[in-house]
């Protein structure tokens, strides 16, 4: 926009100077307009029209709008192209303003900070997220203001990385001095690390001094150590990031942060996003066949939304699991309480939204109402619960407050299908205020008072076609066509003249017209005075309506693990601590649901069967889909859930390991070859005793020979820590690996021929698989005839000469020729003597040749 030149311009730039990095939308009337490089981005952008001011100067203005009705569908792109976005309010009405109508920015909406519904997924989390430091300690810090969520998590330099991606924000508060190449926040600024969007704030606002006062204040406490981080000035640091760039970007005060919990990770499976990723347990590309797919049978978005929090952090602790798994038994045993349960949790709307939409001042009649209707169902839950019995996990743990004091009054305040908007009035029931009900009936009745006024007058002047109407500029008035211009009475005062007609006034008309707008006015008036109210007393009991909110959040998904546990007849597993875990008949809880025939498997880890798996066979016969299933099962177990096994018990896991995959990270100038090591590096730093890996084909991105090597050595190493580990590779090589290695051992996936065809058992058997089927794999795919006939003469070569080396190494004790033994010592120090000995510089070109000649005459006669 250029230089000020009106009052509106003046406004306009004096918002944008406060908030130069954001995009500012600027309310004029019906519409949100943009001007300058602001207005082009978003026309870019959203494909509005770009126009311009003052249109033929050479200094006319880009601008673009969008209506204000349709601001939610505008803001979801906007926030989905990681922009700040401040929204500049009219303060005032038009009507009542004297001269220019006063304008502000009354919030900026992030990514990280949106409470507005239409930007939100139902089921998902909208994290905001600040990480700070203190020395060599480091915290995070997570606020998502849509539920009221606030917590610190403390984490270590190494596995910063993977905490940030256990909770994928929607946004990330850093220090900018760590966001340098060499610090350690750098990765947070890598392409695609996450798709969040990365704010880069001043260290101050990390500072924990300062944040010590910010967070008492808030919390209006004397310490934090009752929040168990007074010795954490990291996480201090963090949440006090956190509350200063909610103040700076919502303008208002958050009363729903009511609380601030620390968050241990020592306390659930370490799930980084690689494995995440690997194992589809949230996100796929098809979502049925997630894990979170597959369980999910919750019926309340805060039930969604914890189910996905449980399963991406299962517990460790065995006495929290087997609370959880008592809990999930009770209900499972107790089908007629738990689809009442069930059906009750359906009807319950979103608690935890709504209430922060209130807070925000965002909500409307629509969320009162809701929560009013929700409220009613809680007594019904209670009596569900109470149904158990008292000796019931559930029953001994919930203590539901029925809310019935809250669920009173908005009950009798709104009514039943309430518009969206405050402003739009006629939410109140009538019934509620005498006061409003006087002012509806003056507004209400005044159609039939106009009715009566008008005969009245008709009579009295005896002007048979006189009318009583309204317009926005004279009121109500009555007109009299120029036929009976001599009737009209003195006391009709004249208005307006047209052409064939006057427009009058009367007193008695004016102080009545006064009336009628007065009172509508005033109803709608007195209708925002009760919605303040009546917001007020709910967000006076924040902290009541989150407690039932987080209760009901965690019944259903008790109650869906459960329906799904009784429904598809699964067990709940016994948990134990130490390595042995043996599974029988175990299936993949996601294709278990959606193929007819899924062949079931059993897994045992202990001395007896190894704590090291190297799993062979052919391409499709179901190795990477055995390794993902036993890691899901794990995850599902330590979640509390049923799993889909005949029986299992599974020594509880640190931390599940994937090495599955892999694709070029072009953004980082990786080559698959480099993720997949780089993937497997973080297992080999990382892997404990008590940790859960699963590897696939892991060295197939290089050469024959590396690869073999790099998976050899890289089996010995995980052997030697002791860690449960399903390695599925198409190296037979790595087969004799099972004979050498104690804690090793051969697993095959079993495969039948017939008629010169393979058949897929599917089941998991003991040794090594005798033959890889490449042919008949690529025979199903189906390669032309004439590939696999070329094929199958030069494999049939290839064996004969891999049989002749094998008679010549048991004939005469020496290496097969053309190749090296792998994994026996060779020595080559005859060789490398002689080479060595070598004076290059005192060798004439023609002794140089000559030299070169007899070692080249040697190597062939060694090779024969």
């Amino acid at each position: 926009m250029p230089p000020a030149k009106t009052p509106m311009q003046e406004q306009w730039a004096a918002a944008k100077a406060a908030h130069p990095d954001a995009l500012l939308l600027f309310r004029m009337g019906d519409f949100y307009e943009m001007f300058g490089d602001d207005a082009k981005r978003a026309a870019n952008r959203l494909g509005l029209t770009l126009t311009t001011r003052d249109k033929g100067k050479p200094d006319a203005t880009p601008m673009a709008g969008v209506p204000y009705h349709a601001l939610d569908r505008y803001l979801k792109e906007m926030l989905a192209a990681g922009w700040r976005v401040a929204i500049c309010e009219q303060l005032e009405s038009p009507a009542a303003a004297t001269g220019i109508v006063k304008r502000g920015v009354v919030r900026v909406v992030t990514p990280g900070t949106v409470v507005d519904d239409a930007c939100l997924t139902d089921k998902k989390n909208n994290f905001l997220l600040a990480v700070a430091a203190d020395k060599h300690d480091f915290a995070l810090a997570l606020a998502d203001i849509s539920t009221g969520e606030f917590f610190v998590c403390p984490a270590a330099s190494a596995s910063l990385r993977e905490e940030v991606e256990r909770y994928a924000p929607s946004e990330i508060l850093a220090p900018v001095e760590l966001l340098q190449a060499d610090k350690p926040l750098a990765f947070l600024v890598e392409p695609n690390f996450t798709g969040a969007t990365v704010v880069k704030r001043d260290g101050y606002e990390f500072s924990p001094s300062a944040g010590l006062a910010k967070l008492t204040a808030h919390f209006a406490v004397g310490t934090l150590d009752g929040f168990g981080i007074g010795d954490l000035p990291a996480a201090v640091g963090a949440a006090a990031a956190i509350l200063s760039y909610l103040e700076e970007t919502q303008k208002t005060a958050l009363p729903h942060l009511k609380e601030l919990r620390l968050v241990q990770p020592a306390e659930f499976l370490l799930l980084d996003y690689a494995t995440q990723r690997n194992l589809e347990i949230i996100a796929g590309a098809n979502p049925q066949f997630t894990l979170l797919g597959a369980v999910d049978r919750t019926r309340t978005a805060a039930g969604g939304r914890l189910l996905k929090r449980w399963l991406l952090q299962p517990l460790r602790d065995l006495d929290a699991i087997a609370a959880r798994q008592q809990k999930v038994g009770a209900l499972m045993r107790e089908n007629n309480c738990r689809e009442r349960l069930r059906d009750e949790l359906r009807q319950i709307a979103d608690f935890e939204r709504m209430l922060a939409r209130l807070a925000a001042r965002r909500g409307g009649p629509r969320d009162l109402a809701a929560l009013g209707a929700g409220f009613t169902h809680l007594p019904i839950v209670g009596e569900i619960i109470a149904a158990l019995g008292a000796d019931s996990p559930i029953f001994s743990d919930v203590d539901l407050d029925p809310l019935a004091d809250i669920a009173e009054l908005l009950n009798a305040a709104i009514v039943d299908a309430p518009p969206l908007l405050a402003t739009d009035g006629g939410f109140i029931k009538s019934a509620y205020s005498a006061e409003l009900t006087r002012l509806r009936e003056l507004s209400g009745g005044g159609k039939e008072w106009l009715e009566k006024y008008e005969r009245r007058e008709r009579e009295r002047t005896g002007i048979a076609s006189l009318k009583v109407g309204f317009n926005r500029v004279f009121g109500y008035y009555l007109e009299v066509t120029n036929t009976h211009r001599a009737k009209i009475p003195p006391d009709y005062r004249r208005q307006q003249t047209l052409a064939n007609a006057e427009r009058c006034s009367t007193p008695e008309l004016k102080k009545y017209e006064e009336q009628i707008l007065g009172a509508e006015e005033k109803a709608k008036t007195l209708e925002s005075e009760i919605f303040a109210q009546l917001t007020a007393a709910v967000l006076g009991a924040t902290r009541r309506i989150q407690t039932v909110a987080a209760t009901l959040a965690q019944l259903d998904v008790l109650s869906a693990f459960a329906d799904l546990g009784a429904t598809r007849n699964y067990i709940l597993p016994t948990m134990r601590e130490g390595i042995a875990t043996t599974i029988t008949a175990g299936r993949h809880p996601a294709l278990d649901q959606h193929l007819a025939d899924f062949t079931p498997n059993d897994t045992a880890f202990d001395d007896e069967h190894g704590r090291l798996h190297i799993i062979t066979g052919p391409n499709m016969a179901g190795k990477s889909t055995y390794i993902r299933q036993v890691a899901l099962l794990t995850i599902l177990a330590q979640a509390g859930a049923p799993i889909p096994a005949a029986a299992a018990t599974i020594g509880v896991v640190d931390r599940v390991f994937t090495r599955i995959g892999a694709a070029d990270d072009l953004a980082r100038g990786q080559s698959t070859f480099m993720v997949e090591m780089a993937e497997t590096a973080n297992i080999l730093h990382n892997a404990t005793t008590r940790s859960l890996i699963i590897l696939d084909e892991v060295g197939r991105g290089t050469s024959t020979f590396d690869g073999v090597s790099l998976a050899w050595a890289i089996t010995e190493y995980l052997h030697e820590t002791g860690a449960r580990t399903l390695f599925a590779t198409h190296y037979h090589e790595l087969a004799e690996l099972g004979d050498l290695l104690p804690r090793a051992q051969n697993y095959n996936v079993a495969v039948r021929e017939w008629q010169q065809q393979v058949i897929f058992l599917h089941t998991i058997a003991a040794g090594a698989a005798a033959r890889s089927y490449g042919l008949q794999v690529a025979k199903l795919a189906g390669l032309p005839k004439s590939v696999l006939t070329r094929a199958k003469n030069i494999l049939q070569k290839l064996e004969k000469e891999a049989a002749r080396r094998d008679s010549e190494v048991s004939r005469e004790g020496a290496a097969p020729r053309l190749e090296i033994s792998l994994f026996e010592p060779t020595n080559y120090g005859e060789a490398l003597a002689e080479i060595a000995a070598v004076e290059v510089n005192e060798l004439t070109p023609l002794a140089a040749q000559q030299k070169l000649a007899a070692i080249v005459e040697r190597c062939r006669e060694a090779i024969g």
